[in-house]
């Protein structure tokens, strides 16, 4: 009975990791991309997808959220205005491009602009934390 058990436990995490694994990657360009570069060399990225799948790196750790259709409505909004231009004073320096356009590099902070939005998202995995 124990090796039963055993072996119904072994064949259910299997099955798990295969579907956590199984999940395809993102593919096509992303709606949008920001790029943070910090002075002391950190780099950071974020890609959001146009069904809110979204990857995120930090360094060298990668991370992976779903935004809600909300907070893609949001970025959307904010890509219709003009992305504010930064300094190359800035630290971070951010860059930020909308599908395969060219990036805005050194992008501004102006609130709700879609930089400071995808800076928020960089911090804290959501646009509303």
């Amino acid at each position: 009975m124990k090796r039963l058990v055993a072996l119904l436990l072994a064949v259910s995490a299997a099955s798990g990791l295969v579907a956590c694994s199984a999940a395809a990657e993102p593919s096509g360009t992303p709606s949008y991309t920001i790029t943070r570069s910090w002075s002391n060399g950190m780099e950071e990225k974020a890609l959001v997808y146009p069904d809110g799948r979204t990857i995120m790196t930090h360094g060298e750790y990668s991370e992976k959220v779903t935004l809600p259709a909300d907070q893609m409505a949001a970025l959307a909004a904010a890509a219709a205005l003009e992305i504010p231009a930064g300094a190359n004073s800035d630290d971070p320096i951010l860059g930020v491009s909308i599908g395969d356009a060219a990036p805005v590099r050194p992008a501004g902070l102006t609130k709700d602009s879609l930089p400071e939005l995808l800076n928020r998202l960089l911090d804290s995995h959501t646009l509303h934390p």
